[in-house]
């Protein structure tokens, strides 16, 4: 007589497996996740070459930002750094995180064909920059030195105290609005993407506010201040609403984590590792730097006015 499964058994294994894939899922992706961490901080570990490589062919002196190519405005496109790594890097989806949900942020204007592009073209801007982008630099380092006449100035990297514990390269805010502030782009309700931007650690007073080290008023304070981790959840959190956030610390422009509870972090000496952004805030261990070395060394302080660690 032929056998074949009774509804039982078949129930009874259908369970089984229906619990096999219940516990094997989560597992799945949480290895899915530690893949692309580990691909985000090889991304990491390569621009931080690519700098160094840059800084050796250019007098030990960090590049820009980015800058205006008719030294005026963005009418005229931005020349980014990006662009003056990319010879070091050459593979454009280095600059793109695995982790980063909207596949890299785009440039304000096109991105010009050739990434070198610096010719502006008033009838038709293009931005030379990659692509897509998911990192931005510190300022401290990288500055933004938009035009000759911005106060801002690079930085000689043999002035940069403890290298391998100051932040270089890091990861922009998964949310677009927190990079953007108001800015508009063809219509009165869509952002203009601000990928061009780069971020620091510090506020203007010791209890907040923005500095943006691209103005005289920033230039004149005698000293900054080091972000709290107070103030950046603070930041995180109202920046994510989507409203005005242009007021708040230019930590905003990060966001609080890209892989779980934490992310990774390029160091000036260019290696790179995970860690928690609260961490890279504390004052015994600042590691945004120990001064505004793109502002004439202006020093960062902690809240009680001494000097972070």
């Amino acid at each position: 007589m032929k056998k074949a499964f009774t509804l039982i058994e078949l129930l009874v294994v259908i369970a089984i497996i229906a619990i096999l894939a219940a516990i094997l899922f989560p597992v799945f992706a949480q290895a899915k996740a530690a893949a692309k961490k580990t691909a985000d901080l090889s991304n990491m570990k390569q621009m931080g070459t690519g700098t160094q490589l840059y800084i050796a062919d250019n007098d030990d002196v960090y590049a820009q930002a980015y800058y205006y190519k008719d030294d005026l405005g963005d009418t005229g496109g931005y020349v980014h750094w990006t662009s003056s790594h990319y010879p070091y890097i050459k593979n454009v989806q280095m600059f793109v995180s695995p982790g980063d949900p909207s596949n890299g942020l785009l440039p304000t204007n096109p991105a010009c064909a050739n990434i070198g592009e610096t010719v502006f073209n008033y009838s038709a801007p293009c931005d030379s920059q990659v692509p897509r982008l998911s990192y931005t630099v510190n300022a401290a380092l990288m500055p933004r030195k938009r035009r000759q006449a911005d106060p801002a100035n690079v930085v000689s990297a043999t002035i940069v105290d403890n290298v391998a514990d100051t932040i270089l390269i890091t990861s922009f805010s998964n949310t677009q609005a927190c990079v953007n502030d108001t800015s508009v782009g063809q219509t009165t309700t869509a952002y203009k993407n601000k990928s061009h931007r780069p971020t620091n650690g510090v506020m203007s007073s010791a209890t907040g506010g923005k500095w943006a080290g691209d103005n005289a008023a920033d230039m004149a304070l005698p000293a900054v201040y080091a972000v709290t981790a107070a103030v950046a959840k603070e930041a995180w959190a109202f920046c994510a609403t989507g409203v005005d956030s242009s007021t708040r610390p230019h930590i905003k422009y990060i966001g609080a984590t890209r892989f779980g509870n934490g992310t990774n972090y390029g160091f000036a000496d260019g290696h790179a590792k995970f860690t928690a952004p609260d961490a890279t805030l504390n004052p015994t261990r600042f590691m945004w730097g120990k001064a505004m070395y793109s502002a004439g060394n202006k020093p960062v302080l902690n809240q009680l006015g001494t000097p972070v660690q």
